[in-house]
């Protein structure tokens, strides 16, 4: 079997612990929320995806902040020993769920182009 150059150093990256880039996919309604984190080192689902910040090392090892702002469409979040990285909403889907209206949600990590009060210098 041959590997492309492009799947040999997807791989080469992968097996030394750096992420090209997450993703996350978040399902929201009147009562409740949930989404799925995506990234090379596999997929983890997150309880409770409401907006605002939240502790998920019990759900996505090593994620011990993800803030989501629904109304901006953004996020960030910090893995154990990195800096902050982000995600900006890419599609929103609104389906039917129960009679009431539900929104999937994708987001996709991109470069951080907000600075968070407190936290960084401000």
């Amino acid at each position: 079997m041959r590997l492309s150059s492009v799947a040999a150093i997807f791989l080469t990256l992968s097996s030394t612990g750096l992420v090209l880039a997450d993703h996350m996919t978040t399902w929201t309604g009147a009562s409740n929320s949930s989404g799925r984190w995506f990234s090379a080192f596999g997929q983890h689902d997150i309880p409770a995806a409401n907006g605002g910040c939240q502790d998920l090392r019990n759900h996505v090892p090593g994620l011990r902040e993800l803030c989501i702002d629904y109304g901006r469409q953004r996020a960030h979040f910090y893995f154990n020993d990195q800096g902050k990285r982000c995600l900006r909403e890419v599609s929103s889907t609104p389906y039917n769920c129960n009679g009431g209206t539900c929104v999937a949600r994708e987001w996709d990590e991109v470069g951080c182009s907000w600075r968070i009060e407190g936290k960084e210098g401000e």
